[in-house]
Order: C-alpha cells, then sequence, then structure tokens
C-alpha cells in the first residue's frame, strides 16, 4: 500500500506541490551542517495532538533527503539522498527499518525507491540511457522488472502485487503478479489512450490515472477488474482545471489533488459511496485506512482526519521563516506515524535544503 505519492517525474519538491524534474540538481554544500537546526527541535502542532518529529539517518557527505515511501504499517520507510555540490544526477535510494540503514543500488541516474510493503519488498526507477526502468529490490537484491520501451515502479501492496507505468508515450498503467517480471496491462476506459498507476490496497484496489497521452483524469481500477473515473468536486469548472490526479487508496478512502486558475487543494475520495471533498490541505499524497490524509498546508506539513480536524506537524525551522515549505508524504495504517520531509535551511550559496524525517504522534 502506497502511503506516498512518488510519481517518478517529480523529484526535489520546490513547494510542496512542485517538483524539479528529472536531473535538476541543488548545491548543497557541507559547510551548511554547522549551520542547520538542532535534530528534533519541535513546535507544538495546532489539534490538540502531539507529534514529535525526529530525522531520518543521513549517510556521511550527504545533507538532502526526501521520502519516498513508507509500508502501510509504518515499519520500513524508503528515501533518497542527494550527493553534496553539483555532482551529477545520481540519487542515493535507502531503506530505514528497525533503526538500520539500507543503500539499495538501483541502476542508472535519478534513482528511486517509490514505494515498500511490510516485507522490505521495495519497488523504484533509475534513467538508464534514454529512459526510466522499473525495479524492484527484494531479498537482497535488484531486479529489473520488464517494461514496453521503460516506465517505472510506483506502488506494492503486502501481497507483493507491484504497479506502475511502461513505455515512454503513450503511458500505460501496468500491474506486476508476485514473482512476475513481465507486466499486466489495466484495462483503459473507451476512449482513453494511455495513464498510470500509483498506488494498490492490500484488497487489490488501483488508483491513477487514465486518459490522453501525456495527461488524464483520476481513475480507480476496482479488484474484480472493473474501472470509473473518480468525479471532480462540485462547483469546480473543467475549464479551470490544470492538474488533477489521485495518489493514493486505503480502504474505502483515496486521496490527490486539484489544482485550478484559482486554487489548489488536496482531494479525498470516500469510494464506498462515491463521494468526493476538498481538504484544508493544500497538497496530499498520503491517506490510511481511517481516511486520514497526509500533506500540506503551507508552508508546514500537516494531516487532516475524516472529520477534517487538522493537526499542524513540527519542522526544524519557524514557520515565518519556512519559505520552502514541509510536506508529510505518508501516514501509517494506525495514524501514529507520518513520514515526509521538512525544509531545513539554505546552504552557503542560498540553495534550499531538505530532510526525511518522522513524526511520531500520540
Amino acid at each position: 500500500m502506497s502511503h506516498t505519492k512518488s510519481n517518478t517525474n517529480e523529484q526535489v519538491p520546490r513547494r510542496p506541490r512542485a517538483f524539479l524534474a528529472g536531473g535538476a540538481m541543488v548545491a548543497i554544500a557541507a559547510a551548511a551542517a554547522a549551520t542547520l537546526p538542532v535534530q528534533g527541535a519541535a513546535a507544538a502542532p495546532s489539534g490538540g495532538e502531539e507529534c514529535v518529529l525526529q530525522e531520518l539517518p543521513m549517510p556521511e557527505g550527504l545533507y538532502f533527503s526526501i521520502v519516498t515511501g513508507m509500508s502501510a504499517d509504518g515499519s520500513v520507510i524508503a528515501y533518497r539522498a542527494y550527493p553534496a555540490g553539483l555532482d551529477g544526477d545520481e540519487r542515493y535510494p535507502l531503506l530505514y527499518e528497525d533503526g538500520e540503514v539500507t543503500e539499495v543500488p538501483i541502476p542508472g541516474l535519478d534513482q528511486s525507491l517509490n514505494d515498500v510493503n511490510a516485507d522490505g519488498l521495495a519497488v523504484g526507477s533509475g534513467w538508464v540511457g534514454e529512459g526510466n526502468l522499473p525495479y524492484v529490490f527484494e531479498d537482497g537484491e535488484v531486479r529489473e522488472l520488464a517494461a514496453n520501451d521503460g516506465g517505472a515502479a510506483t506502488g506494492v501492496n503486502d501481497d507483493g502485487v507491484i504497479v506502475g507505468t511502461t513505455g515512454q508515450g503513450p503511458f500505460k498503467p501496468v500491474k506486476w503478479l508476485p514473482g512476475q517480471v513481465k507486466p499486466v496491462e489495466l484495462p483503459l476506459p473507451e476512449g482513453a489512450t494511455g495513464g498510470g498507476a500509483t498506488a494498490i490496497d492490500e484488497d487489490g484496489t488501483i488508483v491513477g490515472s487514465a486518459g490522453g497521452d501525456f495527461e488524464g483524469k483520476p481513475y480507480v481500477w476496482h479488484p474484480d477488474g472493473t474501472g470509473e473515473e473518480l468525479p471532480l468536486p462540485e462547483g469546480i469548472d473543467p475549464e479551470t482545471v490544470a492538474a488533477f490526479y489521485a495518489s493514493d487508496v486505503a480502504g474505502d478512502w483515496a486521496v490527490g489533488y486539484l489544482l485550478t486558475s484559482d486554487s489548489e487543494n488536496a482531494v479525498r475520495w470516500n469510494l464506498e459511496d462515491g463521494t468526493v471533498e476538498v481538504l484544508d490541505l493544500n497538497y496530499s499524497v498520503g491517506i490510511n485506512e481511517d481516511g486520514t490524509a497526509s500533506g500540506s498546508v503551507d508552508p508546514v506539513a500537516a494531516l487532516q482526519d475524516e472529520d477534517g480536524e487538522l493537526v499542524e506537524l513540527p519542522g526544524l525551522v519557524d514557520p515565518a521563516e519556512n519559505w520552502f515549505g514541509d510536506n508529510a508524504t505518508s501516514i501509517s495504517e494506525d495514524g501514529e506515524l507520518a513520514a515526509g520531509q521538512v525544509f531545513a535551511g539554505e546552504d552557503e550559496f542560498g540553495n534550499h535544503i531538505l530532510k526525511a524525517v518522522t513524526w511520531e504522534c500520540d
């Protein structure tokens, strides 16, 4: 189960909803470490819930990291670190479990682990040659998944079913069954020429998009093989929509993002009753079975539960000085652990620095 949005074309967040693509680099000077805030510094969150921030371990010599996935139970977290300075496009995918960090040697450049399950089976992609290729990390080994003209693995559930995208355009939504390397294409609705799958729940429900070659509308594939478009919230003029997608699914809930010419907000669907609502979160890419969505209310990371209660999460800098923004990209099934990245200041050249963190909430 994803509990985090990990579009492989979206990499280093410049604001909570915007990302630098591909090989865009951020200069991280080693000298910046001396000016970073104290690890674990936390302000009191709103909403009456206490959440404690903790940085994830960073390999020596690296000062920038983001969370890219988390297992549904919160026991395994995927993140990646960036090299100091303008030192090419290589990334460092990492897994954190039981206090230990495992480096995952995905081939190529711009490598990322996009999701991981409770068994530590992680999926992702790397840029090799002329395009992305999907990979799986299992039992200490990295294996390439078969794909038509490239692709990316973006989600995995605890049964080991993997979902993602193949092709370079039109993209095709696919799944890989446990132990298989050949993908199975997901059916597209009439008139759609492409799409992509972003997350899969434990019962096999898959969310993603379907539509044109390079754009689509939120879509859900049910375990019985049927599918349907996810609705736009009432009162939104379709002509104003610039981006609209589904990023995660858990139980009866799915979450996504809606950008119009007037606003940007997270949206939450109840798959059981077919309803959709606009959330107070500006951005959200994770949800759990209780309907709690994780994301941000610029500039702080935040959670919003089924009843609409908003909990702002502590960061490493004063919100008044946080010009970049924090983001909680993942939420555990019990709601007691969130993960994401926070703004940690600037290097000596004025470039932003992000830190991969967790929040333990009571």
